[in-house]
């Protein structure tokens, strides 16, 4: 039954997500599978998996679609709001999520998003499942995340070669702490055995095997470098009137008739310049240097490849 249900909330997720449009309740019944039975109890069912979704902290969004009638009401889930509040998380349990959210996004996902797709499909009603955000975006995940993982949580010494900055191998047995994730790149945080000394290791400059060793350490409480995704602080000009949804978690600083000038805050770079890029040109980015460098480059790559 609670699979059933899951099963449910996914696919009505899904379809609010990919549609290009409001749907109606009549719609969703349709396109959604899991609301069989009379047309009370798929309403009651469909008010209660509404609630379950708003007390997961996705936002859906209604709007009256008939223009003579305000009771007919339309259902999204705008995909620049949607968000899980997932609270504090340590290193461990970011980088499981990001294990995790990979192979959802490689299997189940694809399926489920297909047969949804052909529902609404079916019924005349554009969809876009090209790009759903369903599972959390986090930097791509190395071949030897998970091995890393354990002798954390085993608190084992591992041997590694790692390519110095001088591109030379260095053999080295360290104490793994914790990983974070900076930039789209992945760092181990480790205490050298030799030396006592800690510092962080790129992952993907550690060069073959990881070897793990059955010496034990003695893991004190850790304090990470960086947070794994740390937030920036734009400054930016939005236009009036275009872009809503980035208006509500803004703080306006000035505004004229055109433009509106406020402060955004982002969960990441990544983060900040895929929302930038997207309503450009109804958005402009002032601050800070580095993503205004990040947009700029995007967008002349983009004139290169389509003039």
């Amino acid at each position: 039954m609670a699979s059933e249900k899951n099963e449910r909330l996914v696919n009505l997720t899904i379809a609010l997500l990919a549609t290009k449009k409001f749907l109606t309740k009549s719609q969703i019944f349709n396109a959604v599978a899991g609301y069989e039975g009379s047309p009370e109890a798929a309403d009651r069912m469909f008010e209660r998996d509404k609630d379950e979704l708003r007390s997961l902290g996705i936002q859906i969004e209604m709007k009256s679609i008939d223009p003579l009638f305000d009771d007919e009401l339309g259902y999204r889930i705008l995909p620049e709001r949607y968000r899980f509040n997932l609270g504090e998380l340590t290193s461990e349990e970011v980088s499981l999520l990001a294990l995790a959210s990979q192979t959802w996004t490689e299997s189940a996902l694809q399926d489920v998003a297909r047969a949804t797709s052909l529902r609404l499909e079916s019924l005349g009603i554009n969809s876009d499942f090209s790009e759903l955000p369903l599972a959390p975006v986090i930097s791509s995940v190395p071949e030897n995340l998970a091995e890393i993982l354990d002798a954390i949580e085993s608190s084992k010494i591992i041997e590694i070669q790692y390519l110095n900055r001088e591109d030379n191998i260095e053999k080295k047995a360290i104490e793994p702490l914790g990983l974070y994730s900076q930039k789209s790149r992945w760092y181990l945080f480790a205490r050298d055995t030799a030396n006592g000394g800690e510092r962080s290791y790129r992952l993907d400059r550690i060069d073959g095997p990881i070897k793990r060793t059955t010496k034990v350490f003695k893991k004190d409480s850790v304090t990470l470098p960086t947070s794994h995704f740390p937030n920036i602080e734009t400054l930016v000009n939005i236009r009036r009137d275009n872009v809503p949804s980035l208006l509500d978690i803004a703080e306006i600083i000035s505004e004229d008739d055109e433009w509106i000038n406020c402060k955004i805050q982002f969960e990441s770079i990544d983060v900040a310049v895929a929302q930038i890029l997207r309503y450009t040109p109804n958005i402009v980015v002032l601050q800070p240097i580095s993503v205004v460098s990040e947009v700029t480059k995007a967008l002349n790559e983009l004139v290169r490849l389509h003039g």
